[in-house]
């Protein structure tokens, strides 16, 4: 009887403080800062490459090393995404942070997803992914992606179907890439 009165107690508990804690100013999951976020990258006086239709590179500093990514990588990024009118949608450096994100190639732009503030992986569209392919360790790139590259075919539901119109521009540097 002690054990079912105990778990009743903390069961109500914990309920407690989650709705106690869903209705105050300081919301864990509120939306991120993105106060400290880098400025976009200048693409001023560099010729964009066109790997693909809807897909716009330029490349503002060549990587080193012996390997480029594949298909098949892991890669460890710093990563800003902005709309083309400057709104900023996810970014590695919100919230004071300078970490770099692991992506599965494997993963990354096969279909457009929803998008997550908490889930690099929702932010991955077939454009990010024709972005990165040719990478190098240390390589800066801003990816421009069309709509239909982008967001243009997630559903009317989904979190970033706000952005299903817009053109897409990644700021990408490449941290370290793995088999």
């Amino acid at each position: 009887m002690h054990k079912s009165l105990f778990s009743a107690v903390v069961v109500i508990s914990v309920l407690f403080l989650v709705f106690v804690s869903c209705g105050t100013e300081d919301d864990f999951f509120g939306p991120p800062d993105f106060s400290t976020v880098p400025e976009p990258y200048n693409t001023g006086g560099v010729e964009p490459v066109s790997p693909e239709e809807g897909v716009e590179v330029y490349i503002l500093e060549e990587g080193t090393g012996p390997f480029y990514l594949t298909s098949r990588d892991e890669v460890m990024l710093f990563l800003t995404l902005r709309t083309n009118e400057g709104e900023i949608i996810y970014s590695t450096f919100a919230n004071g942070f300078e970490n770099p994100v692991p992506v599965l190639m494997r993963n990354s732009g096969n279909y457009q997803n929803t998008f997550r503030q908490d889930v690099i992986q929702f932010a991955y569209t077939p454009g990010l992914r024709i972005g990165l392919l040719g990478m190098k360790e240390g390589e800066k790139r801003s990816v421009i992606v069309s709509p239909e590259k982008g967001y243009g075919n997630v559903p009317s539901g989904s979190p970033n179907a706000a952005y299903r119109e817009s053109t897409l521009i990644y700021d990408i540097r490449v941290s370290t890439i793995g088999p």
